[in-house]
């Protein structure tokens, strides 16, 4: 059967094409696109509705791009038919081949023959180690580290070989062990077991193991390896609530590259000696800390340091290379990352990420940019909306940092908003394709909502002080910079105050219910994904690798061992506040969520539904603590622009035809 070509009424065409029990189903799903009913969209000229299935589910659409050490081959994410896969191919040839398979990340071994996969098949974070041959025409994936209910992950690539540095907990769930695995084939090789303290394991390109960190009760010591095999040498102690983030690790262990804020509020590169412990300050931004550091394969030098204090900003230490990157920009906002390296540096894979997605390119000496592929939201960039930084004072007086964006073809005027809140709490809103919130903000846009972010107080980027005001805040002064940038926005004009949406994931889910229970009269309705309800039994459930990271829960929400503290984290609860709630919630939760579990979800419905509350309850199998199966993402784009569209007054699309095929899947 002939598709029609224009598809912005696909569903209505294919009502009339079908009948007896094909519409009867069809008709169960949904209806036709609706306009929107919201006094300020009325009368805009809002740009073509755009398909739920071009934000999940696009064939065309590509990323990850990695060039390998040899520089003679390139391998990234795409699709071989309607499956994910990975793709391999020579640099300049047609001899490229898929993997299928539903991947994570990608890397080449240093040999470049291999191809190495991180994958999570279900959702659960038991992630696996798979190996490809990137020469020849087999597709086969060989696991590295089979092992059931463990987490693997690769660490490091050793020079001139087929072997790959990685962690599992297989031995003990709670802690990782450092093994060394042959991508031809062989049992994997014990290198470091771990004491039941070491949360990171310092190896160096040559595959030795260099320095280790070690928690010691509140403070973090920080080792370097003796002569004896198994000996270890004190560097530093410093508290374990800094941040030492070490990488690079080069002149044969003596010295690593890092971001650190060790007696200093924003994270700093620096170069740390191992021997000494001092640090010597490469670069800073006074304003946010840095984001990430790219590193020369041939030196072991920085090429380029990111950061965001609004928009992108970068610092190339190559004025060359700060060209060349500078060009892919095209003088517009962007966040220009070099992605991959060859051991040469000559050359390079680029992404160029901004608020309407990311294009990635080849870059090579003497020659022009080579356009490689680009993603879903940048193949529908022309009816994407404009994103801009803002900061606003919340009422204790610090300034608050997020973004706006606005629908495009509406006056600026009294709109219905959707307050779209990151998770984390620690992590923070972006601007550019690197949010991992983009898609939904793009598509809310679409619909014909304005969309604010707040990087409230405990988000990080911003430095320690402004994360450690969080402290004892769940529920309370986190919470109030949400709301205060709910009034920022209605004191602008922007937002019409009577028609906001709390909208979030993971703690952004926690804050839509705080938002729906604890101040039911700012929010007209609530969306939550893979939320806490219950923030003691949170940690209780918490799965046995967080065992070393739960005094951080600990520092900032409190102990559920202890009955003070238990007390504070339930009156913090929305689980136990169900009853305050007033308007319509939706609550969404991945069948196989290994942190925030389903039973999380659960409990609240029941709640909601016991107190006579509205309120509607999805989940999706196949996945966990967020959507990785393009179906799931369908249905749950689907069913948050219905649930608006009764809420706020946006546009919906009604039934989109790939809901027939995600039956399949």
């Amino acid at each position: 059967m002939a598709y029609p070509k224009n598809t912005k009424n696909m569903a209505c065409a294919w009502r009339r094409w079908w009948s007896g029990a094909a519409l009867a189903a069809m008709a169960a799903l949904a209806g036709c696109a609706t306009g929107p009913s919201h006094p300020s969209l009325a009368g805009a000229q809002l740009p073509d509705l755009i398909p739920v299935r071009d934000f999940v589910a696009s064939r065309q659409s590509t990323g990850g791009y990695r060039v390998s050490p040899d520089g003679k081959r390139i391998a990234w994410f795409g699709t071989d038919g309607v499956v994910p896969a990975i793709w391999v191919q020579s640099i300049d040839g047609a001899d490229a081949k898929a993997f299928r398979i539903r991947a994570r990340s990608i890397r080449f071994s240093a040999d470049s023959r291999w191809l190495g996969i991180t994958a999570d098949p279900t959702g659960d974070e038991n992630t696996r180690l798979y190996v490809g041959p990137v020469e020849g025409p087999g597709t086969d994936l060989r696991e590295l580290m089979p092992a059931p209910r463990s987490v693997a992950h690769f660490v490091e690539t050793v020079e001139g070989s087929a072997d790959f540095i990685a962690t599992s907990n297989q031995r003990d769930k709670k802690v990782f062990d450092l093994y060394r695995v042959n991508a031809a084939g062989g049992a994997p090789v014990l290198l470091a077991t771990n004491p039941g303290n070491v949360t990171w394991w310092g190896v160096d390109p040559g595959g030795q193991l260099r320095a280790r960190a070690q928690v010691l009760g509140d403070q973090t010591l920080l080792e370097r390896s003796g002569a004896e095999p198994g000996s270890w040498i004190p560097v530093l102690k410093r508290s374990r609530w800094d941040t030492l983030n070490i990488f690079g690790l080069h002149d044969e262990g003596r010295k690593a590259w890092a971001l650190s804020n060790r007696g200093r509020d924003k994270l700093a590169l620096v170069r740390l000696d191992l021997l000494t412990g001092t640090e010597e300050e490469r670069f800073s931004s006074p304003d946010v800390d840095l984001d990430s550091v790219t590193l020369s394969r041939r030196t072991r030098e920085p090429l380029v340091a990111h950061f965001m204090p609004g928009y992108p900003a970068r610092e190339v230490f190559d004025p060359a290379l700060a060209a060349r990157l500078s060009v892919l920009a095209a003088g517009q906002p962007a966040e220009v990352s070099v992605t991959s390296l060859d051991r040469t540096d000559s050359v390079l894979t680029v992404a160029v990420a901004t608020d309407r997605g990311t294009r990635h390119y080849l870059l090579r000496e003497g020659r022009e940019p080579r356009f490689l592929g680009e993603n879903r939201l940048s193949l529908i960039a022309k009816n994407l909306a404009t994103s801009r930084p803002i900061a606003y004072v919340a009422r204790d007086g610090l300034t608050v940092h997020g973004y706006l964006t606005l629908p495009q073809g509406a006056a600026p005027q009294r709109l219905p908003m959707v307050l779209l809140v990151h998770g984390g709490p620690w992590a923070r809103d972006r601007w550019g394709d690197g949010a991992t919130s983009r898609a939904m903000q793009q598509f809310l846009a679409n619909r014909g909502y304005a969309v604010l972010q707040v990087n409230y107080r405990g988000s990080s980027g911003y430095g320690r002080a402004h994360m450690e005001k969080a402290m004892g805040e769940f529920a309370g002064r986190m919470h109030d910079d949400l709301v205060d940038g709910v009034r920022w926005a209605v004191e602008q004009g922007v937002a019409d105050p009577q028609r906001v949406a709390i909208h979030g994931a993971s703690y952004g889910g926690y804050s839509a219910l705080v938002g729906a229970t604890f101040t039911p009269e700012v929010f007209a309705c609530a969306i939550d994904v893979v939320g806490v309800t219950d923030i003691a039994r949170l940690l209780e459930a918490a799965p046995p690798y967080w065992e070393l990271g739960l005094p951080w829960w600990h520092r900032y929400v409190g102990n559920p061992a202890v009955p003070e503290d238990r007390a504070r984290m339930n009156a913090k609860s929305p689980l136990y506040r169900a009853e305050h709630a007033q308007k319509p919630i939706l609550i969404m939760h991945g069948v196989n969520d290994p942190r925030v579990k389903l039973e999380q979800s659960e409990w609240m419905v029941a709640a909601l539904r016991k107190a006579g509350k509205e309120v509607e309850y999805v989940t999706f199998t196949g996945d966990g603590h967020g959507n990785q199966k393009w179906s799931n993402n369908l249905a749950m784009y689907r069913k948050t622009e219905d649930f608006l569209a009764k809420c706020l007054g946006g546009r919906t699309s009604g039934f989109d035809y790939y809901q027939l095929g995600a039956w399949a899947f």
